[in-house]
């Protein structure tokens, strides 16, 4: 936020300000308006009780305060418009005696003011003000930008790790497919490997029988020849 309102405008020399300062003591113990029973109706409530204002939200209020300290800080030298408004600002619902009570006071502290000098007046403040708001705009309008670069960043980054991330899924679905096909085939050849093996361990099973049916036929041959040897042929 802006808070720093002299850096545009002319500073005031010292025997300005304490010109000033002097002025403004006399304005606040001489200028003051009497509170006529009317106002008090406007003002009040029914009881006499004085209404609140109506609330203000703390943003606005905020900014509303550094305006305000900012008209205080460029108030220019003597009585101006600005000492008018405050005067006219104190009172709160003013009417057509009001504003012609605070031009004879305004008069009687200062010859010179005319409606048209407080109406000049007025267009010099109310320029600041929309000066400073301009600054306002322009500041807060680049933080926006700023922020949003930054946001549209950030979703960038993000919406390329989310892309990477879901071609990345989509690959290893893919291998997964794969890797599912494949255990399916092999799964398959596993109910068919006996089947497949049957006929050679059916082959080698019939070899090894018949070679024990083999050897037993050999060795009763070879033991008959054997036992003839014993029976029949005496040492």
């Amino acid at each position: 936020m802006i808070k720093n309102w002299k850096s545009l405008f002319v500073k005031e020399t010292e025997s300005e300000t304490a010109k000033k300062d002097t002025t403004e003591k006399n304005k606040t113990e001489s200028f003051s308006f009497p509170v006529t029973d009317s106002q008090s109706v406007q003002t009040g409530s029914a009881n006499g009780m004085a209404t609140p204002p109506p609330a203000i939200d703390p943003s606005v209020q905020e900014v509303l305060n550094v305006y305000e300290s900012g008209l205080d800080s460029i108030n220019m030298p003597g009585y101006d418009f600005y000492e008018f408004y405050k005067a006219i600002s104190s009172i709160g619902h003013a009417n057509d005696s009001t504003y012609q009570l605070a031009y004879q006071m305004a008069k009687s502290l200062d010859k010179t003011i005319t409606p048209q000098k407080l109406m000049t007046d007025a267009e010099f403040y109310i320029s600041k003000i929309n000066e400073v708001h301009g600054q306002y705009v322009n500041q807060g309008q680049q933080k926006l930008n700023s922020l949003q670069e930054k946001k549209s960043t950030d979703k960038d980054k993000l919406q390329r790790e989310i892309d990477a991330g879901a071609a990345r899924i989509t690959q290893l679905r893919a291998e997964l497919q794969h890797l599912e096909a494949d255990i399916s085939q092999k799964r398959a050849a596993l109910t068919k490997t006996d089947e497949t093996f049957y006929p050679q361990e059916k082959a080698i099973r019939e070899k090894l029988l018949a070679n024990d049916m083999a050897r037993k036929v050999s060795i009763d041959k070879l033991n008959i020849i054997k036992e003839g040897i014993l029976k029949h042929i005496k040492a």
